[in-house]
């Protein structure tokens, strides 16, 4: 009997081994198992996600005072006149026609210029004033000019201003007026004064002339009282 169950036990685990199937052979009362298959590799866990990354930040962009020259197709004098020259300086000057009988500065809003001009100082002394503006208009009164450009402070402290003009004109400094001699008069002189750190300022000058006579526009920069013409920064 035991023989009998040997030999068919051998028939029954070359059929499965040809098949392929898995045996289990009992010996006795306890089963003998084949090997088991091996685990599965384990699952991909997913990358974590990457932020995307931020864009640049623009560049802080200053905004120009209100007060800047605009761009303008005014022709350049060409020829030199009290105020200035067609070539170049540090300041540049817009030339405006006014309203006849101004007694002040008028407002430069909505007015379009017909000369452009350039000066590295102010320094007309009360003079007849004829000639015009050469190049654009013969211009002799009734007129108004805007200037404006910068200067260099060598050092940080405060600043004595004198401003001489026939007719009006009133002095800015960073966009603060600093001194005040606006009206029709003849040449006379007015001081401020402004404290400034060491470094570039700008200036704005603007000044008028009413009827034909005399001009004068002359701006003195200083300390302690020791005042000498202001001069611009190329």
């Amino acid at each position: 009997m035991v023989r009998t169950t040997s030999h068919l036990a051998s028939c029954v685990l070359a059929a499965s081994l040809l098949s392929g199937c898995r045996v289990t052979i009992q010996s006795g009362s306890t089963p003998q198992e084949a090997a088991p298959p091996p685990p599965p590799p384990p699952a991909k866990t997913a990358s974590p996600t990457r932020k995307p990354a931020k864009p640049d930040e623009k560049p802080v962009t200053r905004k120009p005072p209100k007060w800047r020259l605009p761009a303008s197709n005014a022709p350049r004098i060409t020829a030199p006149n009290a105020f200035g020259n067609g070539k170049g300086g540090a300041f540049r000057g817009l030339a405006y026609v006014i309203p006849e009988g101004s007694k002040k500065l008028p407002s430069f809003d909505g007015l379009v210029p017909f000369a452009a001009l350039y000066t590295d100082k102010f320094e007309v002394k009360p003079q007849e004033f004829s000639g015009g503006f050469p190049g654009a208009l013969m211009q002799n009164d009734w007129f108004a000019i805007r200037f404006e450009g910068e200067f260099k402070v060598p050092s940080e402290g405060v600043f004595q201003f004198r401003l001489t003009s026939d007719d009006g004109a009133i002095l800015y400094i960073d966009d603060k007026r600093v001194v005040t001699n606006d009206g029709v008069h003849t040449a006379k002189s007015a001081d401020g004064e402004a404290r400034l750190s060491e470094g570039m300022h700008r200036l704005r000058l603007d000044y008028f002339q009413a009827q034909r006579g005399t001009v004068a526009l002359i701006v003195l920069m200083g300390q302690k009282g020791k005042l000498e013409p202001l001069v611009g920064s190329r």
